[in-house]
């Protein structure tokens, strides 16, 4: 018998090229309930953005305010809603609030959408120290 050693997934290089595909397979309605609004396989080779966290998530400067609130609901409620998903503080939600914050774009009611939807104790802010 053999025994294999399990190596994690190397994070996707982030690119302006991947964000846009991203946006091109995320529906245009409201997103609320990903098990039904997309399908596995268009996603799935997205999964390894989750864990890409820090400057990696810098790229996402050249989007427009609404695609990045709109990357900040699908990754929230993918991390939620959909097995493996989960990135605790490496979330890429912290790093695209960053982004609108600095922009001084981000909402008192897009925080307290986050809240509302995740379980993940460092969204929005990350880690206090």
């Amino acid at each position: 018998m053999t025994v294999n050693t399990w190596q994690p997934a190397a994070p996707l290089a982030l690119s302006s090229a991947l964000l846009e595909q991203l946006l091109a397979v995320l529906p245009k309605q409201e997103l609320t309930d990903l098990k039904n609004q997309v399908t596995g396989s268009d996603i799935a080779p997205f999964i390894a953005l989750m864990k890409s966290g820090g400057q990696a998530w810098e790229i996402a400067e050249i989007l427009a305010d609404e695609d990045i609130k709109r990357l900040i609901i699908f990754l929230t409620l993918a991390e939620q809603q959909l097995t493996g998903w989960e990135a605790g503080k490496l979330s890429p939600v912290i790093d695209l609030v960053r982004i609108l914050k600095q922009r001084e774009a981000f909402h008192p009611e897009l925080r307290k959408w986050i809240k509302a939807n995740t379980d993940n104790r460092y969204l929005p802010n990350g880690p206090v120290l």
